[in-house]
């Protein structure tokens, strides 16, 4: 049976008669029209009532159709005997409520659950007992600090159970030693032996098990280069020219070294290490320590204690360079600029050449695209960016007497530092440039050039007005 829709307060007039749909005509005060409450189609309790004609009365389950008609689906009860009533035209009442019937249903539900709760009570009784005759809880037994080989272990075979020998899976003596039993070798290791793992082009990876003082391994007779792993009192060395394919994978590596310690100790020869990982790689030092990153032995860089990334020397190492650039940074606000007067011998205001060429510049302004845009995204899907040509603005510096002009064969020069250009040996570039420089702009010198020479005109032009 469909669950039933129910709402407060929805009763409508009608004044139509018979035996089909009704149209509710509004609300009566104080209630709310089916329209804006109900969704059309949903089941609910109606009762329909005479105002005009008190004798005329009918409670079913209904719905309003897409017409926003009460269509009555089931007369629950009536005037006439239980049938679908045949209004008289006139004033009535159409109202969503709740049938009588509905109620008693409802008490015979609970009644008839309450009789399988109290049934199922007495089922988990019966099945508790049962268990309760069951082999008692793993916490109820007895404790033993070792296991003995005529122990036995209960394991699911198939959809059946089985009962195998402890000692075919692992299990520790009396003196403490976990004893291998055919897993690696088909016999037992005993003190002195030494456990082959692997064999590869004569080299071995070899366990020794020959002191239970240090606790699962000693080195002491190994043989000189031969050892892929060793574990000491102190340290743990892993010799990966030795470790046959120098792949190890355990679970997971904690190490803890003094502040002289190392965790890599490259080979002569060898060309980088590597660290790999699927997951998040974390490196943590105390509150109060900075993270020093060298090169050649020579520290470049430091994260401080406090997250700055910082570089050695104040003013120091570049980020980036000419042949290896970032494409863009992201930063909350712009870079700050050292421009303390403490720090600058100053010269004079742009001199009248210089403006000039800063007004010819002004002109050179203009849109344009980058050539690996296009390459990537097409002319038309390439972004517009705005600004010089390099070359041009050098240019026109040289053309008023301020540069030396540019020329094949010779390196340009500039005492202008918003004027740059940086060259580079073939293998210093990206490998596969054909060019070995470039040539530069720094925009916001340049933009405060240009400034000076637009203040410069505008005071002119009022100085003759």
């Amino acid at each position: 049976m469909p669950s039933l829709f129910f709402a407060d307060l929805v009763r409508e007039l009608a004044q139509e008669g018979g035996t089909g749909p009704l149209t509710p005509t509004g609300a009566v005060p104080g209630h709310r029209r089916f329209a804006g409450v109900v969704p059309p189609g949903v089941s609910f309790h109606y009762a329909v009532a005479g105002i005009a004609r008190p004798d005329e009365w009918e409670v079913g389950t209904g719905r309003i159709g897409g017409d926003g008609r009460l269509l009555r689906d089931m007369v629950a009860a009536s005037s006439a005997g239980g049938a679908t009533v045949d209004f008289a035209p006139g004033l009535k009442t159409i109202a969503l409520t709740v049938g009588a019937g509905w109620f008693a249903a409802q008490d015979m539900q609970s009644a008839a659950f309450g009789d399988e709760v109290a049934g199922l009570g007495s089922e988990l009784a019966g099945l508790s007992s049962a268990l309760d005759a069951k082999q008692p809880l793993s916490t109820t037994h007895g404790n033993a600090a070792a296991g003995e080989a005529a122990d036995l272990v209960t394991v699911r075979r198939g959809a059946g159970w089985i009962n195998i020998p402890l000692s075919a899976v692992a299990f520790r003596g009396a003196d403490g030693r976990y004893v291998l039993d055919g897993a690696l070798d088909a016999r037992r290791a005993v003190d002195g032996d030494i456990v082959d793992i692997g064999k590869d082009g004569g080299e071995r990876l070899r366990v020794f098990v020959n002191n239970s003082t240090i606790g699962l391994f000693n080195v002491a007779g190994a043989g000189a280069g031969r050892d892929g792993l060793r574990i000491t009192d102190g340290a743990v060395a892993v010799d990966i020219a030795a470790a046959e394919r120098g792949r190890f994978h355990p679970g997971g590596l904690e190490l803890t070294m003094p502040n002289s310690g190392k965790l890599f100790a490259e080979q002569a020869g060898a060309a980088s290490v590597k660290l790999r990982s699927s997951a998040t790689m974390q490196y943590e030092a105390g509150a109060a320590s900075s993270h020093q990153f060298l090169v050649n032995g020579t520290q470049v860089a430091q994260l401080s204690s406090a997250g700055s990334l910082q570089p050695a020397t104040d003013n120091g190492p570049a980020l980036g360079a000419a042949a290896f650039r970032w494409s863009v940074v992201y930063a909350g606000t712009g870079t700050i600029n050292t421009s303390d007067a403490r720090d600058k011998t100053w010269r004079d205001a742009p001199s009248d050449a210089e403006l000039r060429a800063a007004r010819r510049i002004v002109a050179e302004l203009g849109f344009f695209q980058w050539n690996a845009a296009i390459g990537e995204k097409g002319a038309d899907g390439a972004r517009l960016h705005f600004g010089v040509r390099a070359q041009s603005v050098w240019a026109l510096m040289a053309d008023e007497g301020l540069i030396e002009p540019l020329a094949e064969g010779t390196t340009p020069s500039s005492r202008y530092a918003f004027l740059c250009h940086d060259a580079w040996d073939q293998t210093g570039g990206s490998g596969d440039e054909a060019a070995a420089d470039r040539f530069g702009i720094r925009t916001d010198q340049l933009a405060l050039f240009l400034i000076a020479a637009q203040e410069a005109r505008l005071a002119a032009l009022e100085a003759a007005a």
